[in-house]
């Protein structure tokens, strides 16, 4: 897939104009705590909402995307000098050098022969202990993709070795078209 290309001919539908919304469920369920000192990485961040959302909620962000033309959005869209965007290859993760990573919808644009590299990138990302929190498509409600879907059992033969699940549910806010196809998941690296 050439991300580039995508946002450059505007072909991104996966562009909402604002944070995903389980966000603010997220924050009210689990609170500060669990994304340590930062910084938070938002791998696949795209024009960056995300990642703002949770600087604005006083915490250092890091958001990383392939796609120059995103990162060049992001940062345009971005007055403040947190979060800061980078244009980079999730899968080239350096050892332990984010607390936590946030992630949503990423894992399941990506081509699912690439998976077992996300999550060993993630658990490289994170020190033992960070934690990792996701919003996965479950049910994109198309053949082929991006986005792919995944299912509970997927996630959990994946993510199992490296990674402890702490607790998940369906998001009650969500995109619209998005409700009951989403699931957040919160993991522990090993």
């Amino acid at each position: 897939m050439n991300w580039n290309e995508r946002y450059e001919k505007g072909d991104i539908p996966w562009e909402k104009g604002e944070a995903a919304p389980p966000l603010r469920e997220i924050a009210e369920r689990l609170g500060e705590s669990l994304w340590g000192e930062g910084p938070i990485m938002v791998p696949g961040c795209g024009f960056g909402h995300d990642a703002r959302w949770l600087a604005d909620q006083g915490m250092e962000v890091v958001g990383l995307d392939v796609s120059e033309v995103a990162i060049a959005r992001a940062s345009e869209l971005s007055e403040e000098t947190n979060p800061t965007f980078a244009v980079g290859d999730f899968f080239e993760a350096r050892e332990g050098e984010a607390s936590a990573l946030f992630e949503h919808t990423c894992f399941c644009a990506i081509d699912p022969s690439q998976r077992e590299r996300y999550v060993t990138a993630a658990a490289r990302w994170l020190p033992p202990g960070g934690h990792f929190v996701a919003i996965f498509f479950l049910n994109p409600g198309r053949d082929g993709g991006p986005p792919f879907g995944v299912s509970r059992e997927e996630l959990d033969e994946r993510f199992g070795p490296d990674f402890v699940l702490i607790e998940e549910w369906e998001p009650t806010l969500s995109y619209p078209g998005r409700e009951g196809r989403e699931l957040v998941r919160v993991y522990r690296r090993k």
